[in-house]
């Protein structure tokens, strides 16, 4: 009589294909429940997995795991189905500890070589790893595929939202599948990092502060859009403006209002939340056509030595920033407070000017906000 072999003990795994198919079924409802997966479906997966562990067996060859990807393909099925990856694999080893525990039956029955038993073992466990390896590579696909498929939404939405473009009724129901509710007040959002940071990063913490239902936010253009319904705080990192809240329907005038809030914003210093009350005229100091006005008027009288006006203009920014007091404006530019007194002279001589005008002092304000450099007229600022 003719030695057992691994072949042989295939054949009867295969034979035995109907039980093993069975037991594994009833393991993966009753152990991880496949919620929402037919059992006909779960079926055919053991199915595939028995048999290809047993020709695996049979051949003495472990396939590679690039050569399973058509196999693993279940995980992004068990993936939109809502199943996570950990209950995949854990389905699918339960359906190799069948096999196993009817090989070790086999074996013993048929009196295997202890070599052979070894072998076959291997080749089991090896189909294992290619396999593993195999459904995370899918589910991972899936998993990337439906990520930039909801930022590709989310971004859709947004867009529109803020946009104005769609019907009130569409709004509604639009905002529903991202769990917001049409009834509450929301604010538009802008927010970018201030120190080279990740917008990515940004969204992640804006979106952790978030409940359900609080906003929808999204990444485009480098910074992070959107709205919410109450404003973020202690942010230092990054610069965060917030338009009026409203409806949904009001999101386009209140994302205008951000915009230009935001834009004043990131002439500020540092970084911080910022609302329309934060920075009230600073919001409009950027009108192309009162900057040029402004910027003749006050700058362009410099333009001829660069480096005088530099002193100059600096040196009334500073006596505007400390409120016109002469002591607390000379000791930030290091100066005697004479000194100070020569240049505002000089520069209410050049301009044709007078400092205690409130009319001046409005529109040099304006200037200074928008033109922080304060570079006279024709001078590139520094980068």
């Amino acid at each position: 009589m003719p030695p057992p072999t691994i072949e042989a003990v295939a054949d009867l795994l295969f034979g035995d294909l109907q039980d093993l198919k069975a037991r594994s079924v009833q393991r993966c409802v009753a152990e991880v429940g496949y919620r929402g997966v037919e059992e006909e479906d779960i079926s055919a997966s053991v199915e595939q997995n028995l048999r290809m562990a047993i020709q695996a067996v049979k051949s003495g060859t472990v396939p590679e795991a690039s050569h399973l990807a058509p196999e693993a393909r279940v995980a992004q099925v068990r993936f939109h189905q809502g199943l996570r990856i950990e209950d995949v694999m854990r389905g699918y080893r339960l359906s190799m500890a069948v096999i196993q525990d009817r090989f070790i039956d086999i074996a013993q029955r048929l009196q295997l070589g202890d070599r052979e038993l070894l072998a076959a073992h291997r080749i089991l466990w090896g189909v294992s790893d290619s396999y593993t390896a195999a459904l995370v590579e899918s589910y991972r696909e899936s998993s990337v595929r439906q990520a930039i498929r909801d930022h590709e939404l989310r971004q859709a939405f947004l867009q529109a939202a803020l946009a104005g473009t769609l019907a009130e009724t569409e709004l509604a129901a639009r905002a529903a599948e991202f769990g917001i509710d049409p009834g509450r007040d929301y604010r538009a959002l802008r927010a970018r990092p201030r120190t080279g940071g990740s917008p990515d990063r940004l969204l992640d913490a804006l979106v952790a502060t978030l409940r359900a239902g609080d906003g929808v936010l999204t990444v485009l253009g480098g910074d992070v859009v959107g709205f919410v319904a109450t404003e973020p705080r202690d942010f230092p990192d990054a610069t965060i403006a917030t338009g009026p809240g409203g409806p949904l329907t009001d999101l386009p005038h209140s994302g205008s209002v951000a915009e230009r809030i935001f834009a004043a914003a990131m002439r500020r210093p540092g970084g911080g939340s910022f609302r329309l009350e934060d920075l009230t005229w600073r919001t409009a100091a950027d009108d192309p056509d009162v900057g040029t006005v402004l910027r003749r008027r006050y700058l362009a009288p410099f333009g001829t030595d660069a480096e005088f006006g530099r002193i100059v203009l600096e040196s009334v920014r500073h006596y505007l920033a400390h409120d016109r007091r002469i002591a607390a404006a000379a000791r930030s530019l290091s100066v005697h407070e004479n000194t100070l007194r020569y240049r505002l002279q000089k520069f209410e001589q050049l301009t044709g000017t007078r400092l205690d005008s409130t009319d001046t002092l409005v529109e040099l304000s304006w200037v200074f906000e928008a033109c922080p450099s304060g570079a006279p007229e024709g001078q590139t600022p520094p980068l």
